[in-house]
């Protein structure tokens, strides 16, 4: 009996192998098992080339790369933890293109009723789609999946996420700034993503080589210059070696410059100074403030002719509440991105979670958002992240902006457990200062103004070591 089920489990797994109809198999680990002949003849690639590799659930790889197609691959959460799917993809050829697919994601158990593998069905996507009952996340993931394949092949950009009118206006500005070497000057609110398209605009230019370098205009003036004239003016062993060789300088709140950096500054940039005779181009110059220079120049804070210089194309970023449209893919996005060489795959957050978010005001506006999505991830231990995943200051700031004047005294604001509330602050202050220190305790613990012990102890106290 064992002899005859050997042989037609060898039959089925041949028969499978040379099935042109896209057969593949994901085990629970999420690494690629069983990929058949369908499925090279629709992508390119070989069997051998995508066995053995991890898949991850998200939408932001290169086009006509493995990790597009491991990508495509990646079973939902949902389908590891027991359910049947149906996804609409993007599976991407290695030759060139894409094809919208279908993929039927079909749990299999073994005897103890654990998941032990996915099978993958690829099939044509039906015209017009099946109207079939599918969570609010695996849609909004098959939106942004669209969303970026739009934007590349309208924009060129990789990492943009971009639905809303004023933001698409934005992307034709970003576009116009790629095509030329004229300083660029971003404004708008405290996270909302300038320096964020200034990269963009760095990285898709046609010039390759060089670093992006951002300069915080809040520093020193004896640290601003002398870190102006390094890269500016570097030594000639720096050139040789290519070190700090910049091809694009970000500054950062240019309205707080000092006035002798921005001398210093102007003088480099002036087309008959020092500039002429240089053995390396100066950097293209990017900006970003917080405010109109054109007030910053009337308020005598800011040279006249560097304000000229700096606003040669000026781009206005609009917060995240005028551009209410995006906050559903830019969610998502924070969401997928976070999957990459995680050990647990979030598909995306729930049904209840999404009025919730749309109601928010997103005072800190996209950086609110990252943080919001990280910490939510970190607390959420299901497929997709529930209501009681997201962070207490999240859920007592939507509880504050939904109460007016009207039902409840102003001095009356919602009142949180205690111990709860200031838990979270601290871990809030102490990523913020690991964050800005870019790791070193020590530095941040003089941002906090403790000494280096004590910061250890609340880190190991608040169960942040993992972090």
């Amino acid at each position: 009996m064992r002899e005859r089920t050997g042989k037609k489990k060898t039959r089925l797994e041949t028969w499978l192998k040379s099935a042109m109809t896209p057969v593949f198999l994901i085990s629970a680990t999420r690494r690629v098992l069983f990929f058949n002949s369908g499925c090279q003849q629709l992508t390119g690639w070989t069997a051998d080339e995508v066995v053995g590799e991890l898949v991850e659930f998200g939408s932001d790889a290169e086009p006509q790369t493995l990790r597009a197609l491991i990508t495509a691959l990646c079973p939902p959460p949902e389908a590891l933890a027991g359910r049947d799917f149906d996804v609409a993809v993007f599976v991407p050829n290695k030759t060139g293109g894409h094809a919208a697919k279908l993929i039927r994601f079909i749990p299999i158990r073994n005897i103890q009723d654990d998941v032990t593998s996915v099978l993958g069905l690829i099939s044509p996507l039906p015209t017009p789609p099946i109207d079939q009952p599918q969570s609010l996340s695996l849609r909004y993931h098959a939106e942004l999946s669209a969303l970026r394949w739009s934007l590349r092949q309208r924009y060129g950009l990789k990492t943009v996420i971009a639905r809303s009118p004023l933001m698409r206006r934005v992307l034709e500005q970003v576009e116009l700034a790629r095509a030329s070497q004229v300083p660029v000057h971003f404004f708008g609110s405290r996270g909302v993503g300038k320096e964020h398209l200034a990269r963009a605009i760095h990285q898709e230019s046609e010039t390759p080589v060089g670093s992006f370098v951002p300069l915080d205009c809040r520093h020193s003036p004896f640290s601003l210059q002398q870190t102006l004239k390094r890269l500016l003016h570097p030594e000639a062993d720096d050139v040789s070696a290519g070190a700090l060789r910049p091809r694009t300088l970000f500054l950062i709140d240019v309205e707080q410059l000092p006035r002798d950096v921005q001398e210093q500054l102007l003088k480099e940039y002036q087309t008959d100074g020092p500039n002429v005779n240089r053995r390396m181009p100066l950097p293209r110059l990017i900006s970003s403030s917080t405010e109109h220079l054109p007030d910053a120049v009337e308020d005598e804070r800011l040279l006249p002719e560097l304000g000229l210089l700096l606003t040669t194309l000026t781009i206005a970023v609009p917060t995240l509440q005028e551009r209410h449209d995006d906050l559903i893919p830019l969610a998502q996005a924070f969401l997928e991105s976070s999957n990459r060489g995680a050990d647990r795959q979030i598909g995306g957050f729930a049904d209840s979670v999404w009025p919730q978010l749309r109601e928010y005001a997103w005072p800190g506006n996209l950086d609110e958002l990252s943080l919001m999505v990280q910490e939510a991830r970190e607390r959420c231990t299901a497929p997709v992240i529930a209501l009681e995943d997201l962070p207490l200051r999240f859920r007592a700031g939507l509880e504050s902006q939904s109460v007016g004047p009207q039902q409840r005294p102003l001095d009356e604001p919602p009142i949180p457990p205690l111990e709860e509330h200031l838990e979270e602050i601290e871990r809030d202050l102490i990523r913020r200062a690991l964050k800005k220190a870019k790791g070193n305790k020590t530095l941040a613990a003089k941002l906090l103004q403790l000494n280096r012990n004590a910061l250890l102890r609340r880190i190991a106290t608040l169960g942040m070591n993992d972090e």
